[in-house]
C-alpha cells in the first residue's frame, strides 16, 4: 500500500473519561523516515483494559486502549525498512513497551522496568501502548483499538510468519507474558510446575512450561471447563480448589510439593496459596496483578524464611516474544480455541460486559478494528 492510497483517518475506540467510551476518527499523518504505520488486524481484550476504563490505573484519558495487537505493515519509512528488515505487507507483532534503551534496567535487558521519565506525558517511568499514552499525544495512534497504529523507532517489532492466521497470532502478547514467567522461574527440564489461574495467560503458561521441558504440570483453578481445557494445553493434572484441598492434591500428584509455582490468578489468596504449594527451596512466580493497595500476607518464618522460598514477581513480557512466536509457529496446542469471541469496535461495551459476566463460554475476546459489517449476534468468533 503506497502513501497515496493510505486513508487519511483511522477509526478508534476511545476511553474519553472514566466509564465512558466512543468511536471516533483520528488523522493518519505521513509516515516518518524511522516510523512504521501498522494496520491492526486483531487486538485482544485484556482485563487491564477493563480496569483502565474503570479508572483503576491512573488517569490516562482520553486513551485509545489495546496492547495485545497484531497486524501488517501499511507504510514504512526508508530508515525503518533498513533497520527493521520489514516491508509493506509484512505481518508483525509490536511489544507494548516503548523503552528508552539507555537506562540501567534497559541495558541489562530488563526493559520492562525502564526507568526513563517522560515528563512531557507526565509519566514517571515507561511508556506503554494502550495503557498510559493519551490520545492527545501526537500522532494519537497509540492503542490497538484502532484501525491504524503508529510504530516509532523505539518500538520493538517482531516479524510473524505470513501463513500464521491472525486468530493464532493475536495470542503472541499473552503468550509472551506467560514465557516471561517461565524465564523468571528459571525452570529446568524435568521440574514440576503448578500454575494457579486457568485464564488465557494461565493456559498459555501451561503450554509454555510443557514446551520448556517441565516434568509434570498441574493447573489449579475454580472453573471445571477451563481446567479441562488446561489438559489440552499441557497439564498432566488439574485441581479445582473450590472442591479439593490444593496442598493435599498437589502432594498426591507429585509425591511432594512443586519445584515451581506460577500464580496468574490476580488475587491475594492465590498468591498466598502459591507459597504453600512450593517445596522447600522452591520458586514462586507472582504474575497476577491484584490491583492497587492490595496487601498480601505470608507467614514470614514458617512459609518463607525456614523454607527459603524464592518469591519472583514477573512483570509484562520482556524477552518473551521470540519463544512465543516460535511456539505459535509450531502450533502444537489448540491455540485458536482460546479465541472464542470477536467484536467490532462499536461493540466494545458489549464485549466488556460479556467478559465481566463470564458469559457464553468466553475465554479470549478480540476486536477486529477493520470490521465494517455487523458481527455475529452472539459475538462468537467465526
Amino acid at each position: 500500500m503506497s502513501e497515496s492510497t493510505l486513508p487519511t483517518t483511522s477509526r478508534q475506540l476511545v476511553f474519553t473519561e472514566r466509564d465512558a467510551m466512543a468511536v471516533s476518527d483520528s488523522p493518519v499523518p505521513p509516515t516518518g523516515d524511522d516510523d512504521v504505520l501498522l494496520r491492526v488486524a486483531l487486538v485482544g481484550i485484556c482485563a487491564t483494559d477493563l480496569h483502565l476504563l474503570a479508572g483503576h490505573i491512573g488517569d490516562p484519558f482520553p486513551l485509545v486502549p489495546g496492547h495485545e495487537f497484531v497486524g501488517e505493515v501499511a507504510a514504512i519509512g526508508p530508515a525503518a525498512a533498513r533497520s527493521r528488515g520489514l516491508a509493506v505487507g509484512d505481518h508483525v507483532a509490536v511489544e507494548m513497551l516503548l523503552p528508552c534503551r539507555s537506562c540501567a534496567r534497559c541495558r541489562e535487558g530488563r526493559y520492562n522496568l525502564c526507568e526513563a521519565d517522560d515528563m512531557a506525558l507526565g509519566l514517571e517511568r515507561g511508556r506503554q501502548y494502550g495503557v498510559n499514552i493519551p490520545r492527545t499525544v501526537e500522532p494519537g495512534l497509540w492503542g490497538g483499538y484502532s484501525e491504524y497504529l503508529h510504530v516509532p523507532a523505539e518500538a520493538t517489532t517482531h516479524r510473524l510468519p505470513d501463513a500464521m492466521p491472525w486468530e493464532r497470532a493475536v495470542l503472541v502478547e499473552p503468550l509472551a507474558v506467560a514465557y516471561r514467567t517461565i524465564q523468571r522461574a528459571r525452570l529446568s527440564p524435568g521440574e514440576s510446575v503448578v500454575i494457579i489461574g486457568p485464564g488465557p495467560v494461565g493456559l498459555l503458561a501451561a503450554a509454555a512450561a510443557r514446551a520448556a521441558g517441565a516434568g509434570r504440570v498441574i493447573v489449579a483453578g475454580t472453573r471445571d471447563s477451563r481446567l479441562e481445557l488446561a489438559r489440552r494445553f499441557g497439564a498432566d493434572a488439574v485441581v479445582n480448589t473450590r472442591e479439593t484441598d490444593a496442598v493435599a492434591a498437589v502432594r498426591a500428584e507429585l509425591g511432594g510439593l512443586a519445584d515451581v509455582v506460577i500464580e496468574i490468578a490476580g488475587v491475594a489468596a492465590a498468591q498466598q496459596q502459591a507459597v504453600q504449594l512450593a517445596r522447600r527451596g522452591g520458586r514462586v512466580v507472582l504474575a497476577g496483578a491484584c490491583g492497587a493497595n492490595v496487601a498480601v500476607t505470608f507467614r514470614a518464618d514458617e512459609e518463607l524464611l525456614t523454607r527459603e522460598i524464592d518469591l519472583l514477581p514477573s512483570f509484562l513480557s520482556a524477552g518473551g516474544f521470540e519463544p512465543a512466536i516460535a511456539l505459535l509457529g509450531r502450533n502444537e496446542f489448540p491455540f485458536t480455541e482460546l479465541v472464542t469471541h470477536r467484536f467490532a469496535l462499536e461493540q466494545t461495551a458489549e464485549a466488556f460486559a460479556t467478559i465481566a459476566a463470564r458469559e457464553a463460554g468466553v475465554i479470549k475476546a478480540v476486536l477486529e478494528p477493520g470490521l465494517r459489517r455487523p458481527a455475529p449476534l452472539d459475538g462468537r468468533a467465526a
